[in-house]
């Protein structure tokens, strides 16, 4: 199969697993919130969410190792394969210690000074925590296993084990209805026990298919080597934890001024805009693996393009689902879940503004792990997200809405933009007013026009299922057919040709 074959037929595996998610996922959300109340769901989110978000961290160093595995493949040494695959499993082991330690101290600081948890609550909240700190250094010893899949490009094992977690987490949420004691205890041990299932389910195929992933730290560890992907690993996370504290420190600070009920509506809104993020974020993650054999191999020019088509198709991909849900969040959550907690809506609504913000630039931070030169952007973009943080408790000081850690939020995005493209001309070379042609204005007017039609039938139509359908209806056929005529090169338009006839030929 060759690599513009294996792109699509991983972007395939991927959307299906993602439709599979989506459905699953949202229902799972649903009993989950009915069955534990608003209270428990917004201390779970809370509490679970300080070692939750680490699964940014988790993904972060999936990336990383993913590189240095990619580019050792890309060179065809298999020696320095084996090497490689040892040594990040070594780093790994070693951040996983440190992680529990610095979990236990913070967790420690925050039950005692910062949590606003009901005294009823706090144990079962410690509970929670200490699964979620299991959870979390099984996920980090994992890595390396799951970053060899990726760089083979056989995305399709970790999805059917990935459906396999959504099937067992929807059952673990029927359970609860009909459990009658300490379901936040009983919710928090089996979601840890789910997650070591599959983590020894993927280590066991990853070690029978590749011939890498054999664990021989004393011949197979290279202490130079280390080195090297120690200092790439170390400014990598260091960019991972700024967006991981600043999120985490969002949900404390809602806590602290507005209590747990804000946590739910918060926790509300990211399982209702992840899945619109994953629809972009598979295909990336398909691509992914090709673009760091290309710069791997020495194709710098093919890792640009590359770059480039993952940006057009991302913000394609987002903007036409995240549009009409923008419009359509309190018909949708609504419908979801009934009983929506206060200020849901709106944090949707505004995550998602966001999130569309971010993929203009977002896959260039992709292209500068692959060449390698991450140091001073990741410092650049910490700075940024940072100054959010004593901004937001300022303005909560002086009696502001909850909304403004969202307003706030989507100015950090627009910055972090900046930031990226300042940085995409330092390193890799390019012009910024060539990408911004190539990759973001074709998209624009899409955008804009989609929008604008999507807004006009909001206000004709009545709310209801006609209304939901003629948005979605009306902003794909405006983003797909702008996008078509002002976003796809002559080249693209031929392959897409190619592949309608490839298709209509099979079928």
């Amino acid at each position: 199969m060759n690599s513009i074959n294996k792109v699509i037929f991983n972007t395939s595996i991927l959307y299906g697993q993602l439709a599979i998610q989506l459905v699953l996922g949202l229902l799972t959300t649903r009993i989950i919130l009915e069955a534990l109340g608003e209270i428990d769901y917004g201390i779970y989110m809370l509490v679970a969410g300080v070692v939750a978000l680490l699964g940014v961290l988790n993904s972060s160093m999936i990336n990383t190792s993913m590189r240095y595995m990619a580019h050792s493949l890309g060179g065809g040494d298999i020696k320095r394969i084996n090497e490689t695959f040892n040594t990040t499993l070594f780093i790994h082991i070693i951040v996983g210690l440190l992680v529990i330690v610095l979990l236990e101290i913070g967790g420690w600081v925050m039950f005692e000074y910062i949590l606003n948890i009901p005294i009823g609550k706090m144990y079962e909240a410690k509970v929670v925590f200490q699964c979620m700190i299991a959870t979390t250094f099984i996920s980090i010893v994992s890595v390396p296993y799951d970053a060899v899949i990726n760089a083979h490009e056989d995305i399709y094992i970790l999805s059917l084990v990935d459906v396999l977690g959504f099937v067992l987490n929807l059952l673990l949420a029927v359970y609860l209805l009909y459990a009658d004691s300490s379901l936040l205890i009983q919710y928090g041990i089996f979601v840890l026990v789910i997650q070591l299932f599959m983590r020894i389910l993927k280590q066991i195929i990853s070690k029978k298919r590749y011939v890498e992933c054999r664990m021989n730290l004393r011949d197979c560890f290279d202490k130079k080597y280390a080195k090297e992907i120690l200092s790439f690993t170390g400014w990598n996370l260091f960019g991972s934890l700024a967006s991981v504290i600043t999120i985490q420190v969002r949900s404390i600070i809602l806590n602290s001024f507005f209590g747990v009920r804000l946590n739910a509506a918060e926790g509300v809104s990211k399982n209702a805009s992840a899945p619109i993020n994953m629809i972009a974020s598979s295909m990336t993650r398909a691509i992914n693996p090709l673009l760091v054999k290309s710069e791997g191999g020495g194709e710098r020019n093919k890792m640009l393009d590359i770059t480039v088509l993952s940006t057009k198709y991302s913000i394609f991909l987002f903007s036409i689902f995240s549009i009409p849900v923008i419009f359509e969040a309190p018909y949708l959550l609504k419908l979801w879940l009934h009983d929506v907690p206060e200020y849901a809506i709106i944090f949707c609504q505004l995550s998602l503004v966001a999130m569309l913000i971010e993929k203009f630039t977002f896959q260039l931070t992709d292209a500068f792990r692959a060449v390698g030169d991450i140091k001073y952007f990741q410092i650049s973009e910490t700075i940024v997200r940072f100054i959010y943080i004593p901004i937001i408790y300022l303005l909560f000081i002086k009696g502001a809405a909850p909304i403004m850690i969202y307003i706030l939020g989507i100015g950090t995005s627009i910055l972090c933009c900046f930031v990226r493209l300042y940085f995409a001309k330092k390193i890799l070379k390019i012009h910024i007013m060539e990408f911004l042609i190539r990759a973001n204005i074709p998209l624009i007017i899409p955008i804009l026009l989609s929008s604008i039609s999507c807004f006009c039938i909001y206000k004709i139509c009545e709310e209801g299922f006609l209304r939901l359908f003629l948005l979605s209806f009306i902003s794909f056929i405006v983003i797909a057919s702008f996008y078509f005529i002002l976003g796809m090169t002559r080249e693209e338009k031929q392959y897409l040709y190619i592949l309608f006839m490839n298709l209509k030929r099979k079928f």
